[in-house]
């Protein structure tokens, strides 16, 4: 039986894990936590929005304990201006995955329950904090040892690939904060009379950034929404870089939304912090970027990525954490379907090559797409997405699969090839 070593047990070490322990492989998950520490001593991954494909995921490996009754995310409303102070917000509405049922579950819930069940499974928990001696290691006694580190420095042990990486410095600064309804309304109602189906809100505003209200299921009080706030660097939605605690994040981001979008100024009376949960915040900034197939360590074993070790995206298109589990997904058939063969340098290449261009590459344009200024095509497609709610619906399918938009995004004739089968004349056609 090969062995396998996993360091890492957020959303990809532990669908990677699962994967491999169900198929009969010598499977052991490092976390640096604890289950109990997981849930309640843990601050909140991110947003953790998974499209429904993803989820499903989760589903064929019996780790879906939620999805029946979550708070949904099946379509998007959205509103942007070129500027914080133009009055004159454009509106776009539309379906993800046509309808299907997305959502975040807090991610501090799912790991604990897959933590505490790992074993059941035949998977190998060990609760270390993992050094660099001891990955050296960890990897001389294992076939197979793969880096599921997220963000952490331990990711720094697998080298940044310079030729995919676009940025090579934070592009937003970033903040996160869990809210509720303080009057009892549910926060569905929030939105519920601008579309019909449970909506993530984002709020684009061009020389200042972009914040986006998630339907969120907080492991304790249920239906809540998670805002992000994704600041350009000295604008004014960055405000949050001194904030201490989830208390402070909530009252900047209700003077933000009362400031920037006053329409909405009712969602930011009526919201408040999840006041019980102490870690239910985030404040910080990273810079999005790709790494190498295998890191090369000093006893000369390798160590390779998957999830957010393996690419960094910035949240902006909701690309992270949906990458973790398809990424994790496919490392898994692709290590049965290896066979007895050797883990060596040429196969964690060819592994990584085929991640990235089955789920990397075009998570990557889609997020660049949205971090820089709207190209002529861009506009094209976003005007068109405006005026009709059945190419809204094939814009927002495109971000579960970002090949389906990505070129109607960067080429100006597909662009107008995309209007025109809403009927939508450009200038000068």
């Amino acid at each position: 039986m090969r062995k396998i070593a996993i360091i890492g047990s957020g959303q990809a070490g532990c669908i990677l894990a699962y994967s491999l322990a169900k198929q009969g492989y010598d499977v052991t998950l490092y976390s640096d936590r604890t289950p109990d520490q997981w849930l309640n001593q843990s601050a909140p991954t991110g947003t953790a929005c998974l499209y429904a494909e993803v989820i499903d995921i989760e589903r064929e490996l019996g780790m879906d304990f939620w999805s029946d009754d979550m708070f949904p995310a099946e379509g998007v409303l959205l509103e942007s201006a070129r500027f914080a102070s133009d009055p004159d917000v454009t509106v776009m509405k539309g379906r993800i995955e046509y309808g299907r049922r997305g959502g975040a579950i807090d991610q501090r819930l799912r790991i604990h329950r897959w933590l505490e069940d790992l074993e059941s499974i035949g998977g190998k928990l060990a609760i270390e904090s993992v050094t660099p001696e001891r990955v050296d290691k960890i990897a001389t006694e294992n076939d197979l040892t793969i880096l599921a580190a997220g963000k952490a420095d331990l990711a720094r042990l697998i080298p940044r690939d310079p030729y995919r990486s676009f940025y090579d410095r934070p592009q937003r600064n970033l903040a996160m904060t869990i809210v509720r309804s303080k009057s009892g309304q549910h926060v569905r109602d929030w939105f519920s009379h601008r579309t019909p189906y449970n909506s993530t809100k984002f709020d684009f505003f061009a020389d200042a950034g972009e914040y986006f209200w998630v339907p969120y299921n907080h492991k304790t009080a249920g239906a809540t929404y998670g805002i992000l706030f994704e600041a350009r660097e000295g604008s004014g939605l960055d405000r949050f870089k001194d904030c201490k605690s989830g208390l402070e994040v909530t009252e900047h981001a209700r003077n933000i939304i009362r400031e920037f979008a006053p329409w909405e100024h009712h969602m930011a009376d009526d919201m408040e912090y999840v006041e019980e949960d102490p870690h239910g915040w985030l404040v910080g900034r990273f810079a999005p970027q790709v790494r190498k197939a295998f890191g090369r360590l000093p006893s000369g074993g390798l160590i390779m990525p998957v999830g957010d070790t393996a690419i960094t995206f910035d949240p902006i298109c909701g690309q992270g954490g949906n990458f973790a589990s398809r990424s994790a997904r496919y490392l898994a058939q692709e290590i049965a379907r290896h066979g007895d063969a050797a883990f060596d340098e040429v196969w964690m290449t060819e592994v990584n090559c085929g991640m990235w261009e089955k789920y990397g590459r075009g998570g990557c344009d889609l997020t660049r797409i949205f971090l820089e200024p709207a190209s002529p095509a861009t506009q094209i497609v976003l005007d068109t997405a405006r005026a009709d709610e059945r190419a809204a619906d094939a814009y927002y399918y495109g971000f579960p699969h970002p090949e389906s938009i990505v070129p109607a995004l960067t080429d100006i004739n597909v662009a107008k090839a995309f209007a025109a089968r809403y009927d939508i004349t450009q200038p000068g056609d």
